[in-house]
């Protein structure tokens, strides 16, 4: 029976029942979705900081941006001091966990305590908010 020119209550009911089963189901989907999306941003991010790291070292006899402080380095990569420079506008955002901070050596990739770490002896420019994440 329709009330007003409407649906019927048990047919609303019907209906709201029948979103929530699609919901529960499409919900997982578009987990995975948006974490596969998120490990794509993450690798695009690792070879655009392994590229632009590898052309500044070209550029500066092999060398490394400076390493003293994070915002030495990032300076180095985003402000321009030649007509190759700046090789970067900013650092990348790690899409894990939302930090652009690079660290320099000490432990192992993987910790969390930034968004990246650069190993200064081998140049191993890697993501550092998670082990899993570390081998990429």
């Amino acid at each position: 029976m329709k009330i007003n020119g409407g649906l019927s209550p048990m047919c609303t009911l019907m209906m709201a029942v029948m979103l929530g089963i699609v919901a529960r189901t499409v919900k997982p989907e578009l987990s995975v979705a948006a974490k596969e999306q998120r490990i794509c941003d993450l690798a695009e991010a690792l070879q655009t900081m392994r590229a632009h790291l590898d052309l500044y070292r070209a550029h500066h006899k092999g060398s490394l941006p400076p390493t003293s402080s994070f915002r030495s380095f990032e300076n180095a990569l985003t402000t321009e001091r030649a007509h190759y420079d700046p090789h970067l506008k900013k650092i990348p955002v790690n899409p894990f966990n939302g930090l652009a901070e690079v660290r320099f050596d000490g432990e192992p990739a993987g910790t969390g305590k930034a968004g990246w770490r650069l190993d200064t002896q081998t140049a191993l420019f890697q993501a550092d908010n998670s082990l899993e994440h570390a081998v990429l």
